[in-house]
């Protein structure tokens, strides 16, 4: 005569994920001055505090939008075409161009109310900005690298890859978006004093060598 056993169910804990670890590098990689940092200062001295959290939301929104990517097993299939790397390289290269050259035509053109009072610059739309920090971020190859190759790698063996890519992908949302803000704070802070003319212009000037030196960083890099 067979004995049943009784079933017996085990429990597996859930595999930890290393956030120490994590943060050691997003840390320092948020704090590290880059293309949509200088984005969301430039939009937030051209239009004040609204226009630089305009821009850090999309700058953010293009992160949770590779996090998304990541998590659903995209990183594997752009590893198997290297070509998407060079034209989102081409690509991010261009923009930040484009932007900087929009700078430095303004550090030539630019007056402010103090001219007689003449009328400032047109400042950018909430949509603009918004548009702005996105397509920055989207188009950042050192952002899709490190969505789509390094966080990867800070996901343990048995750990379920979408709840915990989308775990890190929050922590470094929430440190850039706070990183972010800040500087949106700052730049609005002093967009009224730097809306007159000559700093303004000088701003401009600096801002477009900024962005063109990022730009042709990216494309050498």
């Amino acid at each position: 005569m067979d004995v049943k056993r009784p079933l017996r169910f085990t429990y597996d804990p859930p595999v930890p994920l290393n956030l120490w670890g994590f943060a050691a590098i997003t840390v320092p990689l948020v704090a590290t001055p880059g293309a949509s940092t200088a984005v969301v200062l430039r939009n937030s001295l051209a239009g004040g505090v609204k226009s630089g959290v305009a821009t850090a939301i999309g700058a953010n929104t293009g992160s949770i939008c590779y996090g998304l990517l990541t998590a659903f097993g995209v990183a594997l299939a752009l590893q198997r075409w290297p070509a998407v790397w060079v034209a989102l390289r081409v690509a991010g290269t261009v923009y930040l161009a484009w932007l900087g050259l929009r700078s430095l035509r303004a550090a030539f053109t630019y007056v402010g109310t103090d001219a007689n009072g003449a009328a400032a610059l047109e400042r950018p739309s909430w949509a603009r900005s918004v548009r702005d920090g996105f397509v920055t971020n989207v188009l950042n190859p050192s952002l899709a690298t490190f969505y789509l190759l390094i966080v990867p790698q800070f996901i343990p063996r048995g750990a379920p890859p979408v709840s915990s890519t989308l775990t890190l992908t929050a922590f470094h949302v929430s440190l850039a978006l706070a990183w972010h803000l800040t500087w949106a704070a700052a730049g609005g802070t002093l967009s009224q004093t730097l809306s007159r003319t000559r700093p303004r212009r000088i701003l401009e000037g600096i801002s477009g060598v900024a962005l063109i030196g990022l730009a042709v960083k990216l494309l050498l890099g």
